[in-house]
């Protein structure tokens, strides 16, 4: 497949890679290519036993950028202050184009149901759609945004954000999804001590924006409110209700469930405890839970901690974890972990650890979900696997775990590779062929609550990924100057323990290399085993 792309294109880099996943029941691969104005994929591999493919292709050519095949096009409205990873996806032909004012993208083609696994992509043709999408800037606090999508069922949804301040944001959509009303409002407010955030959505039962296959897509659905309160540097206080509409297995219909939790969370020098209070209700049954947790470091070398978890459903059921664990870290490079809890009359031992090197990164840990989908045993102590392995050269081999809503654990593994032509990797004067590297940069430092750099975070930049080096310090390189939201990804950082961050900007600006000042991130780490809701 290399060599006969190779053959009909003037790419200079390409990326290979393929694998299995048991959490969508795939196996298949993708080639990437990538050159100085286009950039594109092709994916193959099989889904249930049906064989699918995918493919697309960008070209940039002055401020706008045409697009052919499969395209995820992100979805967002104003008042998804609780999600902001909605996609929609068609197959067809396109144009998009943006500044520092205004957006637009159109799309003709077909609807798509799309199949994403991380190492190929791949979707199905379904029915004829046209897409226009739409974003200005009325003025320096007021934003209007426009989302049409014409097919068998039509959505037209126009939404309004006022920013009267930086840290506050007020938003409303109104009109058509899926031919059924739609209506939301929406508020979010951060501050120094306060995070706040709460919406009201009001749809059918009908609709549904996201068509990618998978367990973890889910909907807000009528009232929904979450507040972090932090009274002061030790203490942090998290309470919520959420309404969701998500499918508990592949390819299942949405189903609803409403979720009240309230936790606090105690640092005190060395010492930290909190507790966490979880109250369900879904079509299957309703369930409550509750938590504890309490540890202490011990020197630089030692963490240890022990948690009791205890639910009970509305049919009788009742059960308790009573675990406790040691964390014994080596040097910033190696942790061990050592894990005993007890439940149901029986004993399990657990290792785990983390280990990071120029090729290798493998992180074995434990985490505790609390899964609304499954009142009569809502707690679930998983497996948290993570590991990445540089075979040679740009070969790399990936392996990851989930867990389900139902709470089956899935495994997923990997392997990539990037392969190069000699042509146009020389630079050469006036050379269209010749790649150059991108003038405007955003950079900056993470730093720990005490003030040390933390190495190995990982930021979300808008669509880049970059992680910090051993001075806690990253940087990325854009081939234009604007604004691009951040976010960190805890779960992906590369580095001993679990994080969560203290500060950080939600929006960063690229500027030239010359003029740019450092983003300053500060996180705290957190002990791993505390329970948290399966759709956070």
């Amino acid at each position: 497949m290399v060599a006969l792309i190779t053959a009909g294109a003037s790419a200079q880099v390409f990326r290979v890679q393929g694998g299995t996943s048991t959490m969508l029941d795939a196996q298949g691969g993708s080639v990437e290519f990538k050159a100085p104005n286009y950039d594109g994929s092709f994916g193959l591999g099989y889904y249930n036993g049906q064989v699918m493919f995918g493919g697309e292709t960008r070209y940039k050519y002055h401020d706008y950028t045409v697009l052919a095949g499969d395209d995820s096009v992100r979805f967002d409205l104003p008042t998804d202050v609780f999600d902001h990873s909605h996609y929609f996806s068609a197959r067809g032909a396109g144009i998009t184009t943006s500044d520092h004012d205004r957006s637009m993208y159109a799309f003709a083609g077909t609807t798509s149901t799309w199949l994403g696994t991380g190492f190929f992509n791949a979707a199905t043709s379904d029915s004829p759609v046209a897409i226009l999408f739409y974003q200005r800037k009325l003025s320096d606090n007021v934003r209007f945004f426009s989302r049409n999508i014409l097919s068998n069922r039509q959505t037209l949804l126009q939404g309004l954000e006022w920013s009267p301040e930086k840290w506050a944001h007020a938003s409303v959509t109104s009109g058509v999804g899926s031919n059924q009303k739609y209506g939301a409002a929406a508020f979010d407010a951060e501050t120094d001590k306060l995070a706040f955030k709460t919406s009201y959505v009001v749809t059918g039962d009908m609709f549904r924006r996201v068509t990618v296959i998978s367990p973890m897509s889910s909907e807000v659905n009528k009232g929904n409110v979450q507040m972090l309160y932090k009274p002061d540097e030790h203490i942090s206080i998290t309470t919520g209700h959420e309404n969701v509409l998500e499918p508990v297995t592949v390819g299942a219909p949405m189903q609803a469930a409403s979720i009240e939790q309230i936790s606090t969370d105690v640092h005190i020098q060395r010492f930290y405890f909190g507790t966490g209070l979880f109250t369900s209700r879904a079509s299957i049954g309703n369930s409550r839970g509750k938590n504890l947790y309490v540890g202490r470091r011990i020197g630089r070398r030692f963490d240890v901690s022990t948690n009791y978890f205890n639910s009970h459903s509305a049919n009788g059921f009742t059960t308790t974890i009573l675990s406790g664990g040691v964390r014994e870290n080596f040097s910033s490079r190696f942790s061990l972990l050592q894990l005993i809890s007890r439940t149901a009359g029986q004993t399990t031992y657990a290792f785990g650890g983390d280990y990071i090197s120029n090729r290798l990164m493998l992180s074995v840990n434990y985490q505790n979900v609390y899964l609304p989908f499954r009142p009569n045993n809502p707690f679930e102590q998983a497996l948290a696997l993570n590991a990445s392995f540089r075979v040679s050269g740009p070969l790399q081999i990936t392996a990851a775990s989930n867990v389900a809503p139902d709470g089956h654990l899935r495994y997923s593994i990997g392997a990539s590779t990037f392969l190069y032509r000699t042509r146009g990797l020389v630079m050469k004067a006036n050379s269209p062929d010749s790649f150059s590297i991108s003038k405007y940069v955003i950079q900056g430092l993470v730093l720990d609550d005490q003030g040390a750099p933390v190495e190995g975070a990982a930021l979300h930049i808008g669509k880049q990924v970059a992680y910090t080096d051993s001075s806690g310090h990253f940087m990325l390189r854009f081939s234009k100057r604007g604004s691009f939201p951040l976010s960190l990804a805890p779960e992906e950082f590369m580095t001993n323990g679990v994080y969560q961050v203290v500060s950080a900007p939600t929006q960063v600006n690229a500027e030239s290399e010359d003029n740019a000042t450092d983003v300053q991130v500060v996180v705290r780490r957190v002990p791993p085993p505390q329970a948290k809701l399966y759709n956070q």
